[in-house]
């Protein structure tokens, strides 16, 4: 069940690199499905024994291809899966350290009491952190949201459970929640951000991040969060006709809904300013580039930034 279930969702990369015709989707999806394994097999296999393993796997799916799918799509399928094959081949590890944050110290403070499963120590210290003077935008992005990512790389390498995971996410929100009497006093800049996931995206954690850095700086935000339908996400818009819609991504099998959000709510409402983000573009040769967007940016700071930009040349 689990390789029956863990093969359709390989399918599912193939699958969206061929209809978004970017192959760096799948070649970035199987350097990280080859490091997954590798944290699973590390008790049984070596790393070379994982990575004929992964590409075994891969050529299998390939073989099937002519038996399932129509000629003139054969080729371009089975490209696909060769060239993800070969990034397995060549890839090595990066040596190089990986930088630390200038607040390590809060966010190894922070990470502990998650792992601790101290809910209560780890919300306290995050209010802590607000009453002792640090931004809220710093513990939103660098603190919070730095930690969130350092979780998923535990997870991704087989240090921590699905379980851990799910709970570090939980009570991140949580400490995020309590913040909200301090975001809600600045001066209002009569703006409207209407934030949202499109599609089946669970991961809304960005999204949120996004919706209360702009609530801090004075814009009124609508977040709609995970998983929603493009034609709700169209109904909202409507209703609310916001100054600015963002729509995150994390995982790429929602890139194709993303795209269908952008370009019908470009064509009903061609004044609205669009902006995309989220790890999923990470994976793409900047695919946001052939879509009718206003600002792409892996950063929510970036992205306040050049939203307050962008409305201050349309007022003048």
């Amino acid at each position: 069940k689990i390789i029956y279930r863990d093969t359709r969702y390989n399918i599912d990369y193939i699958y969206t690199a061929y209809v978004l015709g970017d192959k760096k989707i799948m070649n970035t999806y199987a350097i990280w499905l080859y490091e997954l394994m590798v944290g699973i097999h590390k008790e049984r296999f070596t790393r070379e024994q994982t990575r004929e393993y992964v590409i075994f796997h891969l050529d299998a799916i390939k073989k099937t291809i002519p038996d399932i799918v129509s000629v003139e799509k054969q080729q371009k399928l089975q490209e696909i899966v060769e060239e993800a094959q070969q990034c397995i081949r060549d890839y090595a590890p990066s040596e190089e350290p990986k930088k630390e944050s200038r607040y390590e110290k809060e966010i190894q403070e922070y990470m502990n009491c998650l792992f601790k499963k101290d809910t209560r120590k780890a919300i306290g210290l995050i209010r802590k952190l607000a009453d002792q003077g640090i931004d809220l935008d710093d513990i939103y992005v660098e603190i919070l949201s730095e930690s969130m990512k350092r979780v998923g790389e535990l997870w991704h390498t087989a240090e921590i459970t699905v379980d851990t995971e799910h709970y570090c996410t939980s009570v991140t929100q949580m400490a995020m929640a309590q913040m909200y009497d301090l975001l809600f006093d600045g001066e209002r800049k009569n703006k409207t951000i209407l934030s949202v996931c499109p599609g089946m995206e669970l991961h809304e954690m960005g999204a949120r991040i996004v919706s209360d850095l702009f609530e801090n700086h004075g814009w009124d935000s609508i977040f709609l969060g995970a998983a929603v339908p493009v034609d709700y996400i169209l109904d909202s818009v409507r209703e609310n006709h916001p100054d600015l819609v963002t729509l995150s991504v994390s995982m790429p099998q929602h890139l194709m809904d993303c795209e269908k959000a952008v370009r019908e709510i470009k064509k009903e409402f061609p004044d609205i300013k669009i902006a995309v983000g989220g790890k999923a573009f990470e994976s793409t040769e900047d695919i946001w580039k052939k879509w009718p967007v206003d600002i792409y940016s892996e950063d929510a700071r970036e992205l306040l930034h050049r939203a307050d930009e962008l409305c201050a040349r349309k007022n003048r």
